[in-house]
């Protein structure tokens, strides 16, 4: 009771928000003007209906724009009344923005080609291999600072797994989850890419907002996701969109 009393008694902002996210894929189409996740496409399709059921909530436009992460981060903390999601908190990024979540947790490897395994057992084993990172991702700024001194980068993780496949690269950090999907967009079998011995460690999703965000708009989009975890939205989405 106490979170719909929340939602309802704070107003709306008078401006909508400018909704960004990054790296669909083929998760994601747009349909009649509006970006919308594809059923089972994976979980940025997931995150695409999540995001669209709170701004519903919030009475907002469910008008989401894809960019490169990039360019969404750089959005997200130059301009006001601004969301950029699917994000991963790190303490780099942690008094950038306002957060809202997780909306999902994931484990995070670096991957080899099944045929070509590297034989690394710890991240200072891979500092010197050609590893592809998603551009401006929470992974390119932690391999960075851990001196890799071969990272490719690209704007999307399917091209990450096309530069493995290729042997451009010998390794891939990636999530865990929706992997089969990433592997399905860059036409690289399943079978053909393992895990490493190395975890990169255990990420969560989240959504950012603008810093210049009012305390009180940031408790709305926190109860508004409460909201639907509470009445069981949020499960249906992840099982209808995620896998």
């Amino acid at each position: 009771m106490l979170l719909a009393l929340l939602l309802a008694t704070l107003p709306a902002s008078a401006a909508d928000w400018q909704v960004y996210t990054h790296s669909l894929g083929a998760q994601a189409r747009t349909v009649d003007g509006s970006l919308r996740g594809q059923p089972h496409g994976g979980k940025r399709a997931f995150y695409v209906e999540l995001v669209r059921a709170l701004l519903g909530e919030l009475g907002q436009p469910q008008s989401i724009v894809e960019v490169p992460l990039a360019r969404g981060l750089k959005l997200v903390q130059s301009r006001d009344h601004v969301v950029l999601f699917n994000l991963s908190r790190t303490e780099e990024r942690e008094h950038l923005v306002h957060w809202v979540g997780p909306t999902l947790h994931e484990t995070d490897y670096l991957y080899e080609l099944s045929v070509r395994p590297t034989g690394i057992r710890s991240l200072a084993d891979a500092t010197g291999l050609p590893v592809c990172v998603l551009n401006g991702s929470s992974h390119d700024s932690l391999l960075a600072e851990h001196g890799f001194t071969q990272l490719q980068r690209a704007n999307s993780y399917a091209g990450c797994f096309r530069m493995l496949a290729a042997g451009r690269v010998l390794l891939v950090a990636s999530a865990d989850s929706d992997l089969p999907s990433k592997l399905a967009e860059a036409d690289v079998g399943l079978a053909e890419v393992a895990p490493s011995a190395v975890s990169l460690g255990h990420d969560q999703g989240y959504i950012a907002l603008s810093l210049d965000t009012p305390a009180s708009e940031v408790a709305r989009w926190r109860a508004a996701l409460a909201q639907l975890n509470r009445d069981g939205r949020y499960r249906q989405l992840y099982d209808h969109y995620a896998h």
